[in-house]
This record gives C-alpha cells, sequence and structure tokens, in this order.
C-alpha cells in the first residue's frame, strides 16, 4: 500500500532535518518484557530513532540509509515476534507500533499497516496515556492523513498538562501542513518555554509567520477577501479573520456583505419570511464591528449607535446571550415603526474584544492537502493562500434585531442563535 508521506508535499520551508527530539526515549523500557530481544531492539534504535523521525527525501544523515534500514526492519521483526507472544503488555504494543512507523518513514511501505493497526489499539486503550495518541497522529500526518493526525494531537493537547518538548515539535509539524499556522506558532512557543528548539524549528516558526498578513485599518479589503463561507452541517458558517469573528446562519438566509473598509465591517442577514396580521414580514439581523477609537468606552461606542431618535425608549435588559464575558444589551420597544405589526420590538447588544496573543488560532480547523496529479513520490511544492490577521487592539461589535411584535418569537430565536454561533477571535 503506497501512502503519500507529508514531507514530499513541500510548504514552504519545511523540510527532513536532524532533531534530537526521539521518541523511542518516550518508552518506558521497564514495563516492556525483560527478555533479550526486546532490550535488545530498544538499546539498538535509541541512538537512531531521530533518523527515522521524518521521512527524507533525500538522506542527510551521516549513516547510510541502507544500514538503518536493516536495523529497524531487523528490530521490527523481533519486537512483531514478541508482541504475538505477549499480547496484554501495552508498552510492547505501543513500541511495536512506533518502531512500524519509524520503518514506514525509511520508505518499507510494508510497515504502513501494521503501524497503524497497533497503534489504533494502544490508542483505544489509553486511558491517561498521551502517547499513543501522540503516535498514531503522526504516523497520519506523515502519511497524507493531517486531518486526522492534528484531530488526535488537539485531543491530547485538550487533555494532558505538561506535555514534553516532542510532542510539541511533531504538534508544530503536523500543523503547518494542516494548514493551522497559529496552532504552529503557538507550539513553537512553548517549545521555546521549554528550552527546547533547534534553528530548524526557528525556520519553520518563520515561515507560519509569514503566512500571516497584517491589516490596516485605513485600507479597503473586498468581500471576498475579508470573508469566507463553509458548509457546518445544515448551515453555513461565515468567518472574516480580519474583523475577527465567525457566526452560522441558515442557508435559506439572505446575507448582504458588505467591503471591509477603514477598519469597519458590516454584515446584514434576513434569516427569512414570518407570517403577521396582515400578511409576512421579515426580520433584519445585523452584524457591525469595529475597530474602537482612541480612548472610546464599549458604552460610548454602543450609545452612538443608539443615538437616533426612534431608539430612545431603550432600556437595559438581562438575560442575553454573549459570545465573550461581558455584554451590554437593549431592548426597543416602540409604536412609531411597524404600527400595523403591533409596533417595533428591536434588540441591541454590544461587546468588546481583545487582541489575543495568537489572532485566527480560534477559527483554525485541520485541512486536507490538496490532491496533486503526477507521481505521488515526487515532491509537490504548495503555497499556501495568506491569512489577513485580525485588526490589531481592541474591536467593538454591535449586533441588533430588526422586528415587529407580530414576528419577534421566531425573530428572537433566528438572533439568539446568531448571537450563540459566534466565535470570537479574543485573548
Amino acid at each position: 500500500m503506497l501512502v503519500m508521506r507529508f514531507p514530499a508535499v513541500l510548504l514552504l520551508t519545511l523540510g527532513c532535518t536532524l532533531n534530537a527530539f526521539a521518541q523511542v526515549q518516550q518508552i518506558d523500557r521497564a514495563k516492556l518484557p525483560q527478555d533479550l530481544s526486546v532490550q535488545s531492539a530498544y538499546t539498538d534504535l535509541l541512538p537512531i530513532d531521530e533518523y527515522a523521525r521524518n521521512y527524507a527525501q533525500r538522506w542527510p544523515y551521516p549513516v547510510p540509509k541502507e544500514q538503518v534500514v536493516l536495523r529497524f526492519t531487523r528490530d521490527l521483526q523481533a519486537l512483531e515476534t514478541a508482541q504475538r507472544s505477549t499480547p496484554s503488555n501495552g508498552e510492547l504494543r505501543l513500541l511495536t507500533g512506533l518502531v512500524a512507523h519509524l520503518t514506514y518513514n525509511l520508505d518499507v511501505e510494508s510497515a504502513y499497516t501494521p503501524a497503524l493497526s497497533l497503534l489504533q489499539s494502544a490508542e483505544s486503550e489509553a486511558g491517561q496515556d498521551f502517547r499513543p495518541a501522540w503516535f498514531l497522529a503522526m504516523h497520519q500526518c506523515e502519511s497524507n492523513d493531517p486531518v486526522g493526525g492534528m484531530k488526535h494531537l488537539l485531543q491530547d493537547e485538550g487533555a494532558h498538562e505538561n506535555l514534553p518538548a516532542p510532542f510539541w515539535r511533531d504538534y508544530m509539524l503536523c500543523a503547518q501542513v494542516a494548514f493551522m499556522p497559529a496552532h504552529a506558532l503557538r507550539a513553537y512557543d512553548t517549545m521555546t518555554k521549554l528550552g527546547n528548539v533547534t534553528s530548524e524549528d526557528t525556520g519553520v516558526a518563520r515561515a507560519n509567520r509569514q503566512r500571516f498578513t497584517l491589516s490596516s485599518t485605513v485600507a479597503t479589503y473586498p468581500k471576498r477577501v475579508a470573508w469566507e463561507a463553509e458548509a457546518a452541517g445544515d448551515r453555513v458558517r461565515f468567518t472574516s479573520t480580519v474583523c475577527g469573528e465567525s457566526f452560522l446562519v441558515k442557508p435559506t438566509s439572505e446575507i448582504d456583505i458588505m467591503d471591509v473598509t477603514r477598519g469597519t465591517c458590516v454584515v446584514t442577514i434576513t434569516p427569512g419570511k414570518y407570517s403577521t396580521r396582515h400578511g409576512e414580514s421579515s426580520p433584519s439581523l445585523l452584524v457591525f464591528t469595529q475597530v474602537a477609537k482612541p480612548g472610546q468606552t464599549l458604552d460610548a461606542f454602543l450609545h452612538g449607535l443608539l443615538a437616533n431618535p426612534k431608539y430612545a425608549s431603550a432600556k437595559p435588559i438581562e438575560g442575553i446571550t454573549c459570545p465573550v464575558a461581558k455584554c451590554l444589551a437593549y431592548e426597543i420597544l416602540t409604536d412609531k415603526l411597524y404600527s400595523k405589526e403591533g409596533g417595533a420590538h428591536l434588540l441591541a447588544v454590544a461587546f468588546a474584544s481583545e487582541q489575543p496573543a495568537y489572532p485566527g488560532l480560534r477559527f483554525e480547523i485541520p485541512r486536507p492537502l490538496p490532491k496533486t496529479g503526477g507521481d505521488s513520490n515526487s515532491p509537490q511544492f504548495l503555497r499556501p493562500n495568506n491569512t489577513q490577521q485580525r485588526f490589531d487592539g481592541t474591536i467593538y461589535t454591535f449586533l441588533a434585531l430588526d422586528a415587529n411584535e407580530d414576528i419577534y418569537v421566531p425573530s428572537r430565536a433566528d438572533f439568539d442563535a446568531l448571537v450563540q454561533s459566534m466565535v470570537i477571535d479574543s485573548k
């Protein structure tokens, strides 16, 4: 079975370099069977682990590849034999799966399936052990499945604390291939704090920083550049990294997105038509986002938007869902609008978002490598699109529901669904 390994797809400056982040040393040899074949295999592979850590299109190491392949295949056979004799030893199963994965990285195609099977088995019985998901993730990441690999790495990250530097280095490399540059940068910074980075790691981090384009509040960004839409179950998710926000709408909704101009983002949503006493009417949802002016408070921002006389009856209310820690919310009831439908029933919500340490991180999801034609064993050079980074500093967002009393109940449900679906790029 031929599966393309991820270093054969070169993203920016990612390459295969010598590293001292051995995975074999993550195995507890005291928990292994103490017979000579297993202990000898462990001792033999420990100093050459780094040569098989990643697939190398061109062999850069001082030991000839043929010698490394010979030792790995010989030791893998010994471990597989021992594992069949002692199937209940979880540490041995994990070591055997890891060695099969490393052997596969050396162009031994027959090791792919045993590695996958053993590591999946180890992961299913992992309990509180982070290593099986990590090793399985790297087997997936290095065999053209960065989505599956990153899902396991994210799972480990969420479930465990104090993960070692070798984990974060693999995390960084897989995140780069899964089109998650903010995650890669966070992993690099974590390694830096642990005091374990190489010059090659710094080069990978530099490449990921270059995948972000700084945004300016004096520029205009066409909506096709500033926003992207993607199916999300039975709804559509709209995301703007420059505006620092993402939300879901029904696919039947009408949505009007304006170009992002001078630090201001405006989206109007018409979720549908509802019955009134005289026919039908449509509510309107507004998402208005703007970079805070110097010295401007959230209260001043909101009341500036509510300065229109038709909002004179605005009163603060509680119980509105907020996508961040704190929101200001007002309700406006007036018969000066929509009097034939019971008058206007409006909602206005405002909140602030602060600059996060890793802009865009909350919007990143692992994505598959694009399909390429030709020989899968030949290097494929890909340059991912740059991400327009969130505006710097504090951003204020104003959400509004414009409805009449006759349709307020279903319109309020649309508004609540919008607010609850929002993901805000904030610290």
